[in-house]
């Protein structure tokens, strides 16, 4: 089972962000990871990419550019053709907010092209900015061409914070993205262990009731519930890839029975584990690629 990933990403040389071009040869399934940056991606062509969000599955067509939240758990799969190309990047979340502080309690909208015609129009121009930037990776290193590509950049940046964020309640404790940092690694790490707020509290040397609030300023969700998530998320995987049984998928991932498993799971996808491996077993490859 593959373990939920921190990437810790390197910006590209010379910019406040790392972008990215996936082809046939590269567009495999991605195994469920997060960052603490603003990811944007741009479908150019391909078929239909199934990209899963914090447990909410969406599909994406050519034509199709999205964001991703920082510290959100997501994943992708794509099946074989020989026709894929994706260009995305992943913005220095340093470098963001000290550009636009208030970014921080912000939630990025952008999820494919939007219906309204005001929308529409800056999508249409959001789409022509970040092709701006793709076409740039053909002349990488040099120095116009680095213009250029920083040109469209804050071009993206603009058409984004205009037309495509909404506030997030401000949070009522200041935010501490290391502490919450860390204790997302220890619950990717220590899923299937008998983790609770308190336990993880005390290996971080703060209260549970700190830690929360940490969660609840950063993530907008309990550790409760992003426990809950993430142990949901690897049964969902082991259901796909492999013939364990029921029980076995429970325990291997945290939940006290299959019985807690079945609720749980009900209750995210709408249907019981077994049910929901016999609809979608079929179509899933294990395939785990990281990049």
């Amino acid at each position: 089972m593959a373990e939920i990933k921190h990437e810790i990403v390197q910006m590209t040389p010379h910019f406040p962000f790392r972008d990215y071009v996936r082809t046939p040869a590269t567009m495999h399934e991605v195994a469920p990871h997060w960052h603490q940056g603003l990811e944007l991606n741009c479908l150019i062509q391909g078929g239909t990419l199934t990209v899963v969000e914090d447990g909410v599955t969406s599909l994406f067509q050519p034509g199709s550019l999205w964001t991703i939240d920082p510290r959100v758990v997501h994943s992708s799969s794509a099946p074989k053709r020989s026709d894929w190309l994706e260009y995305g990047f992943q913005i220095d979340p340093t470098f963001l907010t000290t550009l636009l502080p208030e970014s921080v309690n912000w939630h990025f909208t952008l999820h494919g092209r939007p219906t309204s015609g005001a929308l529409a129009k800056a999508y249409d121009a959001l789409w022509s900015s970040v092709m701006a930037m793709y076409r740039e990776k053909a002349h990488e290193g040099e120095d116009v061409s680095r213009l250029r590509t920083l040109s469209a950049f804050y071009q993206v940046l603009a058409l984004l914070a205009e037309s495509f964020t909404a506030p997030l309640q401000t949070p009522a404790v200041r935010v501490n993205p290391p502490l919450v940092d860390r204790a997302m690694n220890l619950i990717d790490q220590d899923f299937a262990q008998p983790l609770s707020p308190a336990s993880l509290a005390q290996q971080l040397h703060v209260s549970a009731t700190t830690l929360n609030a940490q969660f609840q300023a950063s993530l907008k969700l309990s550790v409760t519930r992003y426990l809950r998530q993430v142990r949901l998320m690897k049964a969902r995987e082991l259901l796909l890839t492999s013939n364990k049984p029921i029980d076995y998928v429970a325990t291997a991932v945290g939940f006290a029975n299959q019985r807690a498993l079945a609720r749980n799971f009900k209750g995210w996808k709408g249907m019981t584990p077994s049910a929901y491996r016999k609809a979608y077993k079929r179509f899933h490859k294990n395939d785990r690629v990281y990049f």
